[in-house]
């Protein structure tokens, strides 16, 4: 540690502890020192330690359990949005990981009062309905659950653990608009299981209504979340 330098004492000791996360020398998981053990450790003030900690817990590199211990934390799939629309799979490479998914169901299904409204079909309308779990470097991020109109039937013969928003192109189908809720949810047996999360674990729920350049519908989603693997930064 340089006392004499013009970066912050804390900051230089954060910078030493995601170094060491990088380099693998901390592993996802594994529980940090305590403050007093790196108060010794570098010979700075417990308040130093402590502002380091919270800086890299802000950024996402360290998990704080109250009453149990600071750990390093699996890393998020960081989406930034900012006036563009970007799929999952986009995101995934952004941030140097490798985007997979697994299919869970697939099929025509008719549609509900709900769907009727968010993908601006008519009642009793035929919509596709697909629900995949998507991965970033092998770990469960979110289960997305997708409706698409019938004229995207298409989509039936296509690689569906791919990108639907690269089968969009192909056909000359730019995602151009959308509109997102977010709110909290709890997980149900299922959705814990497949996130591999306890039951009743609080959840983000993501509600997606995406249009092409022609103002037509492209699809209607509900994305359930892990916010411990994921991290949303809006930009306006």
């Amino acid at each position: 540690m340089i006392k004499n330098s013009m970066v912050p004492l804390y900051q230089q000791l954060a910078e030493k502890i995601k170094a060491q996360i990088e380099e693998g020398n901390l592993q996802v998981g594994d529980k940090l020192p305590t403050e007093a053990e790196f108060s010794q450790q570098f010979e700075v003030s417990r308040i130093t330690v402590r502002k380091a900690i919270e800086l890299l817990a802000e950024d996402g590199f360290l998990l704080r359990k109250q009453g149990i211990g600071t750990f390093v934390a699996e890393k998020r799939l960081n989406r930034v949005m900012e006036n563009r629309i970007e799929s999952f799979t986009d995101m995934s490479r952004m941030d140097g990981c490798q985007p997979s998914a697994e299919l869970i169901s697939v099929g025509w299904i008719v549609a509900d009062a709900s769907i009727v409204r968010h993908l601006e079909v008519e009642e009793d309308a035929k919509v596709l309905r697909v629900v995949r779990l998507r991965k970033n470097d092998g770990q469960p991020v979110m289960i997305e659950e997708s409706y698409y109109p019938e004229r995207l039937g298409f989509l039936m013969q296509e690689n569906l653990l791919g990108s639907t928003y690269e089968m969009f192109r192909k056909r000359g189908l730019e995602p151009t608009h959308s509109k997102k809720t977010v709110e909290i949810c709890y997980a149900d047996k299922e959705e814990a299981a497949h996130l591999g999360v306890v039951e009743n674990q609080a959840l983000i729920l993501q509600k997606d209504e995406v249009t092409d350049q022609n103002g037509e519908m492209l699809h209607y989603s509900k994305l359930i979340i892990n916010p411990e693997r994921y991290r949303l930064t809006v930009i306006v």
